[in-house]
């Protein structure tokens, strides 16, 4: 394997000892840099094996900056170390030993073609149900997904409109132009609106079947009967960010009008699902009109110069 310009990070809170330790040998492996950035962790024992690690830099916040701020200081120092790419993974993210050679080296070969590719990121199985996650065009009046079966052996990379931002390696040119993660938004849907953006901007995204992570989706889960679809559960916290941030994401120019259309469609549907099946539906009705209102107080993206 070769060890690509690739400065690859880790946004942790309270993370799992273990499971970071591993995901930081695994990315070293391929990076030429590594970084830990440590959101305000009660406990950050986990870190004392990695503080004299020659090839890890380790960022500590004061506060947590969320998923967006832990991802723009690792893009800051990826600039920092003139770094050709930079990707971010959750705490939680299982990945192969030859995960970022692969993307790095696809992400290089698009790149040679001439096209404008932004990024390139792996196929992602859910830890708790072992789905796996499509890749997605947003269509009317049905989305394109592409699934693994479907995938030829000849072409394993895909054209798609989103990347979860765990694993997704990002060209730092691109970034420069499109602009780093929006931290308003905090921890949910911030690969979305970057995706977006991007494709604002004319750039493609690539999904690689070639390349896989495992990633928990959620807290919990309920299967639809009948069907493949599940319905995901999260803290207050969480739906706060979501609901608020989507919302927010509708009223945005550069959003792909059939996600939006698509989206306020499957919203509305699994409200009206919690409205019906959870004992506390009144609280969650009331707090969801202020998560509305709250988006309309987020104003427009604006990147930051460099």
């Amino acid at each position: 394997m070769n060890q690509h310009s690739v400065c690859a990070g880790v946004v942790a809170h309270n993370p799992v000892n273990g499971d970071v330790n591993v995901l930081i040998e695994s990315l070293l492996v391929s990076s030429k840099w590594v970084v830990i950035v440590d959101n305000n962790s009660s406990d950050k024992r986990y870190l004392e094996g990695l503080v004299n690690h020659p090839s890890v830099r380790i960022i500590c916040n004061n506060d947590n900056r969320g998923v967006s701020g832990g991802i723009n200081q690792i893009i800051d120092y990826a600039r920092h170390v003139k770094a050709d790419f930079v990707a971010a993974f959750d705490q939680d993210t299982k990945i192969s030993l030859d995960l970022v050679d692969a993307l790095a080296s696809n992400l290089e070969r698009l790149l040679a073609t001439g096209e404008a590719v932004a990024a390139i990121g792996p196929l992602v199985i859910d830890d708790y149900t072992n789905h796996t996650l499509p890749f997605i065009q947003f269509r009317l009046p049905l989305n394109t997904r592409y699934s693994l079966e479907q995938s030829p052996e000849s072409d394993r990379l895909v054209e798609c409109d989103f990347l979860i931002s765990s694993g997704c390696l990002m060209s730092m040119k691109a970034i420069d132009d499109i602009g780093s993660m929006n931290e308003a938004l905090f921890i949910d849907n911030v690969d979305l609106d970057w995706c977006f953006r991007a494709s604002h901007k004319k750039y493609k995204v690539y999904g690689d079947f070639g390349s896989v992570i495992r990633q928990q989706i959620g807290s919990a889960y309920t299967q639809i009967p009948f069907t493949k679809a599940v319905i995901r559960y999260h803290d207050y916290n969480r739906i706060y960010y979501m609901t608020r941030n989507r919302v927010w994401l509708y009223r945005q120019q550069y959003v792909n009008r059939s996600w939006v259309v698509h989206d306020v469609c499957r919203l509305t549907c699994k409200f009206l699902y919690l409205l019906l099946f959870k004992r506390d539906r009144t609280v969650l009705l009331r707090r969801s009109v202020k998560w509305i209102i709250d988006s309309f107080a987020m104003r427009p993206y604006n990147s930051p110069s460099h």
